[in-house]
């Protein structure tokens, strides 16, 4: 059993590992001292999202695409299409670009009693580096992290390729 000495050792270990450039702007952490833990059966699940949430965002496309030719009810693409410019909405609906799907699915994940419920689905890779650098962090104090210490980095170079 660690005791609060130690903890304290390990925070300020934390604290010290920060990037020179910071994590987000403007943002202040409260850190534990461990990475916090899931269960298997909520690892097993986790691992099952990507491929659950891809299969979604197609549903979804055809869905809005359906919406614009008049075989699904027109308030869809309507709704989607609220606030964008007419120039991405023409460009999203050019055949090309059609059937596209992101690459990235970010959910917003709420733990549950139950397990987890998705609260938003974006597009943005956002969090991707605060996570990597966390994982990297907990792993090298002896920690077994979701995905090992690289997970962030490797996944996300596997979906976006290397930087040009």
């Amino acid at each position: 059993m660690r005791s609060a000495e130690d903890d304290a050792t390990i925070l300020q270990t934390l604290r010290a590992a920060f990037p020179v450039e910071g994590l987000f702007a403007d943002k202040e952490f409260l850190l534990s001292p461990e990475p916090f833990q899931l269960g298997d059966a909520l690892r097993e699940e986790l691992g099952k999202l990507g491929y659950r949430l891809h299969l979604f965002a197609k549903a979804c496309n055809t869905l809005y695409h359906l919406s614009i030719t008049g075989r699904q009810p027109a308030w869809i693409a309507e709704y989607l299409d609220r606030g964008k410019p007419p120039e991405l909405i023409e460009l999203s609906r050019r055949r090309e670009f059609r059937n596209d799907i992101p690459r990235i699915i970010r959910p917003d994940l709420v733990l549950t009693d139950d397990g987890f419920t998705i609260a938003e689905l974006d597009n943005v890779p956002g969090g991707i580096g605060l996570t990597g650098w966390l994982n990297h962090t907990y792993a090298a104090l002896g920690h077994d992290v979701l995905g090992g210490p690289l997970g962030m980095v490797e996944g996300f170079r596997a979906v976006a390729g290397e930087p040009a």
